[in-house]
C-alpha cells in the first residue's frame, strides 16, 4: 500500500451541469427552470447594466445572439 494519499478521479468535465445532462455553458446564457434559454450581455458602457437579448428555445441560439449583439456594441476583430 502506498502512502500517498487517494485522489478523486475527474472524470465529468466543468461543463456539464449538476443534473447530468452535459449540457455546454456559453457566455451571457443562463438556463430559465422551465427549459429555454435566457441571454444578455454586460455593457460596461453603460456602467455595468445588463442589456437583455431575449429569451431562446436552444442555447445554441442563445449563444448566436450573444455573439451578435458583442460584435454590435463592441466590434470586430
Amino acid at each position: 500500500m502506498s502512502s500517498e494519499p487517494k485522489r478523486k478521479s475527474s472524470s465529468s468535465s466543468n461543463s456539464s451541469s449538476s443534473t447530468g445532462e452535459g449540457r455546454r455553458h456559453y457566455r451571457g446564457v443562463r438556463r430559465r427552470p422551465w427549459g429555454k434559454f435566457a441571454a444578455e450581455i454586460g455593457d460596461s458602457a453603460w456602467k455595468g447594466s445588463r442589456v437583455w437579448l431575449g429569451t431562446f428555445n436552444t442555447d445554441v441560439d442563445a449563444a448566436k445572439a450573444y455573439d451578435y449583439a458583442v460584435f454590435k456594441l463592441r466590434g470586430g476583430l
